[in-house]
């Protein structure tokens, strides 16, 4: 049976803590960015008061993480500040429905328990009351573009090195786990051009069979191609087309390693080489040929677990 005079005292307690004049009462706009995810992340928070005057803007990366993690190490940043009095109501603002939706609709904590574990420390610690607030990304909110700004760089930043200059992501003290990923183009082909991949009547010879040849290639050197991308011993590559009479051909990639960082950029490089090597073999016949739509399916493995588009 509910004790209504118990709820309402315990109400009543609630409303004199967020009533009175002597508690301190903060915004806090926070953001976490991953570039990729994972690797490579930065963490951003500015702090305002009440009458909505910034009191302390702070950001800072980590080398090795995901995502989630940097939004949730900008809550935990913003709330261990010194500007946040203790017993103090806290309104923080994210663009993360992770980080909303586990604190107001208690969504269950499946991963980053230590930061969740560390998040409650401080708001007891503290005696914090906090307040979650979903904001829209990139609407035109000027903390949370703010925060969104530096989180960004700091992950970028992650790229160079203390002097600034370009630096490859250390990753050997990840975890070597199975990396599969899947990436997909789409190609739009004349009547003509269609008909003769279809048929196999290119003079070049084979188009899709050079095509596959050449995603694979691509994937094998793909550290070559792209600056940052570490060499990674590549167990699988698999490239498949699909042909669809509208005149439409899709290629798909799906690359496979046993290793300590992802292969996106692999699957990604494949499909790309593929497409344009079909475009080279056909190009007497069709300039007009289009590449569209490249992008990343699909990627399981590693500390951030599985995506999907």
């Amino acid at each position: 049976m509910v004790d209504n005079k118990q709820n309402k005292s315990q109400q009543s307690s609630i409303d004199d803590f967020v009533t009175d004049s002597n508690v301190s009462r903060y915004i806090v706009y926070t953001d976490g960015s991953c570039i990729p995810n994972p690797g490579p992340g930065g963490w951003a928070y500015e702090i305002r008061n009440s009458q909505d005057e910034i009191i302390e803007s702070l950001s800072g990366s980590d080398k090795n993480t995901t995502n989630n993690r940097m939004e949730l190490t900008a809550v935990i940043k913003s709330l261990g500040s010194d500007y946040i009095n203790n017993d103090s109501v806290v309104t923080i603002k994210s663009d993360s429905q992770l980080i909303i939706n586990t604190m107001i609709k208690n969504w269950k904590k499946k991963e980053n328990i230590d930061l969740w574990e560390e998040l409650e420390e401080f708001k007891k610690k503290k005696n914090l009351r906090c307040e979650w607030e979903w904001v829209k990304a990139h609407a035109g909110i000027e903390g949370n573009e703010n925060v969104d700004q530096k989180a960004n760089q700091e992950a970028r930043m992650s790229h160079l090195s203390k002097d600034g200059n370009v630096n490859m992501v250390d990753v050997s003290d990840k975890s070597q786990t199975i990396r599969v990923a899947k990436a997909v183009s789409k190609i739009k082909l004349s009547k003509t051009a269609f008909e003769m991949t279809k048929s196999n009547d290119s003079k070049k010879g084979n188009v899709l069979a050079t095509a596959r040849i050449a995603g694979i290639q691509a994937a094998k050197k793909t550290h070559e191609l792209i600056p940052l991308c570490h060499q990674i011993n590549l167990t699988n590559i698999n490239i498949d087309f699909i042909l669809d009479d509208s005149g439409f051909i899709t290629v798909d990639s799906e690359v496979k390693c046993i290793g300590n960082t992802g292969v996106e950029m692999e699957a990604l490089t494949s499909v790309t080489v593929a497409s344009l090597t079909i475009y080279d073999m056909l190009k007497s016949v069709d300039k007009r040929i289009v590449i569209n739509d490249i992008h990343l399916i699909s990627k399981a493995g590693g500390k951030s677990g599985d995506f999907n588009y």
